[in-house]
């Protein structure tokens, strides 16, 4: 009786989520038709692959920058991250730049929306859960030798001589909880999302037949 139970309430909570991401992809289809959320999509998907990629080897970057550098030469290097965005295509590593930049450009989309329907509590909940996802992604994945350098101290003094291991171990969870959380946002967001807009259409078809 017990296991069944259990069965039963896995099989509920499956089929309620796989059900509310097809709403979520049919709200994301929806807001992607209308120019103002495309752009808004298109530059957050560009400033956050930007950002990972610039991030993507380190520091070096940043202090290149902050350098002596001529201006022309930080401009250049500034240039070749654009470059790096197209690269990101070439290995695993920067597919999952690719889609954590997407996903984090779809919750800006979708925050947007929900602000504007006023749900603003769900928006204020969305933008907490993707902003701790944002977090665990750029230190696990848009700046991998950040995250090592802030949990190396920590670890050991817990693990002595293996905390550059189980440093790169915690890494790889952190991208997981990176794309958990984030993908969890998007479907919560977009669910929301589809919602509001259903009851702006019932609303404007009521509206229609009372003219």
């Amino acid at each position: 009786m017990v296991f069944r139970k259990i069965g039963k309430r896995v099989k509920y909570f499956a089929t309620t989520a796989l059900d509310r991401a097809k709403f979520s992809l049919v709200s994301i289809g929806f807001l992607l038709k209308r120019p103002a959320y495309l752009l808004s999509f298109l530059v957050a998907l560009f400033v956050f692959l930007y950002l990972l990629s610039f991030f993507k080897d380190g520091m070096s970057n940043w202090s290149l920058l902050c350098s002596n550098l001529p201006f022309g030469s930080k401009l250049n290097i500034l240039g070749q991250v654009a470059l790096k965005i197209l690269n990101n295509f070439t290995d695993l590593y920067g597919v999952l730049i690719i889609f954590m930049s997407i996903l984090q450009a779809l919750t800006v989309m979708l925050l947007i929306f929900t602000w504007k329907s006023r749900k603003k509590d769900q928006a204020i909940d969305g933008a907490s859960t993707g902003s701790i996802g944002a977090v665990f992604g750029f230190v696990a994945l848009g700046c991998p030798t950040c995250g090592l350098s802030l949990l190396t101290p920590i670890l050991t003094a817990i693990a002595g001589t293996g905390a550059v291991a189980a440093a790169e171990g915690i890494s790889r969870i952190l991208i997981i909880l990176a794309f958990i959380l984030l993908i969890y946002t998007v479907i919560k967001l977009g669910y929301t999302s589809f919602i509001a807009i259903s009851t702006n259409k019932y609303k404007e078809k009521k509206h229609a037949k009372s003219n």
